[in-house]
């Protein structure tokens, strides 16, 4: 059966290139912009590599989920979905980075238009009874477009293929409960007005002026692609096609999917005006147009497509007849070749890619994660063209942040503040333990607060203006070393969570204010009868905090005293932006703390706090607006 306009390589050709095909190609035609990667607190481990292949739109603004690592957050909410619960939802232009997602959770990238508005997926409720919904967002508050009870993630029916326009339309296929079958739906921008297009449904595709298309059963049998503008079917499975998967429509409707043909083999179609084109096959050197796995070495290739842009051009994943795996925008895999694996990247080599229908745009440029052969994991953007330079936000969110810490005493506190005074001791220790792979840090949870470092009970130290009996204390000789996989740039699989003299204090909910008393030793033990030395009284403690995007807020230093017959004191910090993590770190010069009587609460303040001068007893170090990584610009090797 012949297939519609469908143009091959030479045979002379496919021989020359069957060795190392790829290894030549033409990825130097374009110049790749790293977005973000797992070098700081955030990775793309576990599931996250199958619900996270990245959306870009129109102005190369790329939006895709990350979680934060196991060591800053340990306690999941449901110790059987600790995939899932310390997640965050990016959009990124590879010189800035903005949090859509103002909380941790459960989300599922799905789309993102020219204003910046992602659509995405949300767990609204606890793992054993989850409800699911489909919102929106650009950073402020979220738009409910659905609701679903019915499902889990990852079951292959929730919400298929959503997407989202330039007006705030959203366009998603869902279960319905009424009529026992799948049904595409429309929602407004505004999520108040739903108009359902089809049902017994499949695959859709959605433009910017609100033209659906979309895959529906046949009266007579078989099934065919419709658009919302036309009765007629676009290709259907009673002629040519066997089945069909993945649609993209741009705004001329023409329409780009990938099928399956009668005879065995399959392709990539556009379809215009209703003629029929074919963009690549498998009669050439290309062997399949889809791949979703994870390897047993960690490595995956989440390959989907097509998606056309408004200029008629069709990006897709392919495998080759070679077994490479690559992304591409024609039929040519040495000349239309955007990336592969096994090419260069960034001083290393891609061993892993995931791409999908919402990841190119009317610029040409690909959103794609990569995973490479040094270990680390990013989202990239390829752009056309190798006379650019590339963008580099160097991986990490922690970014300038407006926020002024300040030196807070005692008596500043509300009086309705939370105190932990660990009158309990220090209740269940979780410590180096093992689950599904993961290696969770140690730590004790105290009043719903997680306490992350090696501490004990401590009964040994008389009571002080700050400390009363009993206490914590932390073991600065040694941390928990946890076995790791794959090894860490030493060569060893075991890796310190934490330093001996690290504390670092998680709160359940925002606060943006922090006090506790401390007692120090510079000997073991606390003796009495030894003087003190006053030259390590500066900066006794330092505290460090954090957002609940793990961005560095501010850090501040405080001096020790005799209180009164130990150094220590009482530490007291306020920033004017939240924080829901503290790192607590005591002097070099001391053997031995303890810490008692941590407050906190979250008030409104109502001016902007100022920086006071240092005053007498507790010294005072600020760093009110903490920057990282600026932008780095080099050309891509």
């Amino acid at each position: 059966m012949k297939h519609p306009m469908i143009n091959h390589l030479s045979m002379a050709t496919a021989v020359g290139l069957t060795f190392s095909l790829l290894a030549t190609g033409n990825a130097d035609a374009y110049t790749f912009s790293r977005i973000f990667d797992d070098s700081g607190p955030y990775n793309f481990n576990d599931y996250t590599y199958i619900y996270n292949t990245p959306a870009i739109n129109n102005q190369g603004t790329v939006a895709f989920q990350a979680k934060l690592d196991l060591d800053q957050w340990p306690v999941p909410s449901a110790f059987y979905r600790t995939h899932y619960n310390r997640e965050f939802i990016f959009t990124g232009d590879g010189a800035s980075l903005n949090r859509i997602t103002p909380n941790m959770g459960e989300f599922q990238i799905e789309d993102i238009n020219d204003s910046n508005t992602v659509a995405f997926v949300e767990q609204g409720s606890s793992p054993s009874s989850p409800i699911f919904n489909l919102s929106t967002g650009n950073g402020g508050a979220f738009t409910t477009i659905a609701t679903d009870s019915t499902s889990f993630f990852g079951d292959g029916i929730l919400f298929g293929d959503v997407a989202i326009n330039n007006q705030g339309s959203v366009a998603f296929r869902e279960y319905d409960d009424y009529i026992n079958d799948y049904v595409i739906s429309i929602v407004t921008g505004d999520g108040a007005r739903r108009t359902i297009m089809a049902d017994d449904s499949g695959r859709l595709a959605l433009n910017n002026n609100g033209t659906v298309a979309f895959e529906a059963l046949l009266e007579g049998g078989g099934s065919g692609i419709f658009t919302s503008s036309s009765i007629t079917p676009i290709a259907d499975t009673n002629s040519l096609f066997k089945d069909f998967h993945t649609l993209s429509l741009n705004d001329e409707e023409t329409l780009a999917f990938r099928a399956s043909l009668d005879d065995g083999s399959a392709g990539i179609f556009t379809s215009s005006n209703g003629s029929l084109s074919t963009i690549a096959d498998t009669g050439g050197l290309f062997s399949s147009f889809s791949s979703s796995r994870v390897r047993d070495d960690g490595t995956f290739v989440l390959l989907d497509g097509p998606a056309i842009n408004n200029n008629g051009t069709v990006a897709f994943g392919a495998q080759l007849d070679t077994g490479e795996y690559g992304i591409f925008t024609g039929s040519d895999p040495v000349a239309d070749k955007v990336i592969a694996i096994g090419d260069p990247l960034f001083g290393s080599t891609v061993t892993s890619l995931a791409f999908s229908n919402k990841g190119f745009n009317d610029a040409g440029e690909v959103a794609f994660l990569a995973k490479l052969a040094d270990g680390s994991s990013g989202i990239f953007r390829a752009e056309p063209g190798d006379d650019g330079v590339v963008l580099d936000w160097g991986g990490t969110v922690t970014k300038p942040i407006p926020a002024t810490v300040q030196s807070i005493g005692i008596d500043d506190f509300s009086g309705q503040e939370i105190l932990v005074d660990y009158a309990d001791g220090l209740g269940h220790f979780e410590g180096c333990e093992f689950w599904n792979g993961l290696t969770i840090p140690p730590h004790f949870i105290i009043d719903d607060v997680i306490h992350l470092g090696r501490l004990y009970d401590s009964t040994n130290i008389p009571q002080t203006n700050n400390i009363t009996q009993p206490s914590i204390t932390l073991n600065l000789a040694g941390s928990c070393e946890a076995i790791t996989s794959p090894p860490y740039p030493d060569g060893t699989n075991v890796k310190p969570y934490l330093d001996g003299e690290l504390l670092s204090v998680i709160f359940p909910e925002l606060q943006n204010r922090l006090g506790f008393g401390f007692a120090l030793s510079e000997y073991e033990g606390f003796p009495l009868d030894v003087p003190i030395d006053e030259e390590v009284l500066a900066n006794a403690v330092t505290v460090k905090l954090f957002d609940a995007a793990d961005n560095l807020l501010g850090t501040l230093s405080g001096d020790a005293q005799p209180d009164p017959e130990f150094l220590g004191g009482f530490f007291g910090i306020e920033s004017n932006t939240p924080f829901l993590r503290a790192e607590i770190t005591f002097n070099e010069g001391y053997e031995e703390f303890a810490f008692d009587n941590l407050r906190y609460e979250l008030v409104t303040l109502e001016e902007p706090t100022t920086v006071p001068e240092p005053a007498t007893g507790l010294g005072l170090l600020v760093i009110s607006t903490i920057g990282a990584g600026s932008v780095l610009r080099h050309k891509q090797k």
